[in-house]
């Protein structure tokens, strides 16, 4: 290997390993800049590592599932404070994993921008993914924090004595659309070239996603963020993308990167072998599942790989039909010779089994088809009048492939607006979708978030995360979250 090559693997393992936070390092060495960024190579090499560290923001319950309702604890137990909403001023999650992420966003956006490539398209595609991952990192702050500090610059020359506060979230989310029309303004390409990677389909989705946050949560009162959102879906309904005749094959190994994907995080035995879902899989360690009649059928590790913190929840459970064909894809119970169950594990991500063991290496699904419909008919139940039908006929594509039939409830916008926020539950469960669902439909009116989620009920925990102690330590301009 060339003596250059070499110097640059170790500049890379250097700049996406050794800098874990704008805002609690000091820099990294000038290596990265004395001997990296050389030319395209080195700015798509880059890039994939940065992919590689998103993953890992991204391949965690704590965001999506955890202070929801489609969990409950496992047989292994040792739930987390946020699933059991005991939350507080000095205890809670720090956005340490974020900010580290946005740090090397950053350096693409200086760095890359200062690279000369040969093909003006090709350097404008990795500045649109850069800028979409950053759109989705300060999303995920909007989401989960409400206010968090914006830092567009990366960690290179670090003054301690300016520690960023915390910026409103209407300033948050001004950045995310900035972040996004920037992108959406530099994608060579309207299709999708790799499901690996961020395109201008994916960037829409987490368009439409925030125009639907700004609109409900935020409260923008504006009807033109509706509109503009479910002018985003409808074009990534036109991308090219399909919904499979088969549930199950959306998420199963042998189909990776199937038509109705969107956009996926790439998980290979061996390069990183298992996602989130381990942590509501049954572990053989537990001694239940030999107890099991139908135990072959179970997506059980036989070590410590799986760890059944978590168990797909009574209330998911029930929200489904008995002749929902979903159903025994999302979850499979395991049960003795007398008929009687012995524990819940997810069956959406059965992972492969290899010699050893069974490892979780299904894609980590971020965006796909079945969503954007579902999204849309959502917005355009808001919207009200006779976009209520439409809205109906979109969530009957999933009722239909679930065989379950059309909707036949009551067709007014409340129903509606509840029947999809309901649709959404099963059709997305432990996809990472619910608890932004349950807080944009908090917001909306559609529910009561107290009343929704069995851990919330009879308490008042604010629905952002707090700032703990041990970052308020470390910057005391951190305004705590309201509430705490």
């Amino acid at each position: 290997m060339k003596l250059k090559n070499i110097i640059c693997m170790g500049a890379l393992a250097i700049m996406l390993g050794a800098c874990e936070s704008q805002l609690e390092l000091d820099p990294i060495s000038d290596i990265s800049n004395a001997n990296y960024w050389d030319g395209p190579s080195d700015v798509e090499g880059y890039l994939t590592g940065t992919y590689s560290n998103f993953r890992s923001v991204y391949d965690r319950v704590t965001y999506g599932e955890d202070r929801g309702d489609a969990l409950q604890p496992g047989s292994r137990g040792g739930v987390s404070r946020a699933h059991t909403q005991r939350l507080d001023n000095e205890n809670g999650y720090d956005w340490k994993v974020i900010f580290t992420n946005l740090h090397h966003v950053n350096m693409i956006l200086k760095h890359g921008a200062a690279t000369s490539f040969g093909n003006p398209a090709d350097k404008n595609r990795i500045l649109a993914q850069a800028y979409t991952l950053r759109a989705h990192d300060y999303m995920l702050l909007l989401q989960m924090w409400g206010d968090a500090p914006i830092v567009l610059e990366p960690t290179e020359e670090y003054d301690k004595g300016k520690k960023p506060g915390r910026q409103s979230k209407a300033a948050v989310m001004e950045q995310v659309m900035s972040d996004l029309n920037t992108a959406l303004g530099l994608f060579p390409e309207t299709g999708i070239r790799n499901k690996y990677r961020i395109s201008r389909p994916s960037a829409l989705m987490l368009k439409a996603e925030a125009l639907a946050w700004n609109y409900t949560v935020l409260k923008s009162g504006n009807k033109q963020d509706l509109t503009d959102a479910i002018a985003c879906l409808e074009e990534v309904e036109n991308c090219g993308v399909a919904m499979l005749d088969n549930y199950a094959d959306i998420f199963d190994v042998e189909h990776r990167m199937n038509s109705e994907i969107i956009f996926a995080l790439y998980v290979r035995f061996g390069e990183y072998d298992n996602m989130y879902a381990f942590n509501f899989t049954e572990s053989a360690v537990q001694g239940q599942v030999g107890s099991a009649v139908n135990k072959d059928d179970i997506p059980y590790s036989n070590g410590n790989i799986a760890a059944p913190y978590y168990a797909p929840s009574a209330k998911i459970k029930s929200a489904f039909t008995g002749g929902d064909k979903r159903r025994p894809v999302c979850f499979i119970e395991g049960v003795n010779a007398a008929g009687k169950v012995l524990f819940t594990c997810q069956n959406k991500f059965r992972g492969t089994a290899y010699p050893k063991d069974r490892y979780y290496d299904n894609d980590i699904v971020v965006y796909r088809l079945a969503d954007a419909h579902l999204l849309k008919a959502e917005l355009l139940c808001y919207l009200g009048g006779s976009n209520v039908g439409t809205a109906i006929s979109l969530m009957n594509k999933t009722r239909n492939r679930a065989g379950i039939g059309d909707y036949s409830g009551n067709t007014d916008q409340a129903s509606v607006q509840r029947a999809i926020l309901d649709e959404r539950f099963l059709e997305l469960c432990f996809e990472l979708k619910r608890w932004p669902d349950l807080m944009r439909a908090h917001a909306a009116g559609t529910i009561n978030i107290y009343d929704e989620v069995p851990n919330l009920n009879g308490k008042s925990t604010p629905l952002y995360f707090p700032i703990t102690l041990q970052m308020r330590d470390y910057n005391e301009n951190l305004v705590q979250t309201e509430g705490y």
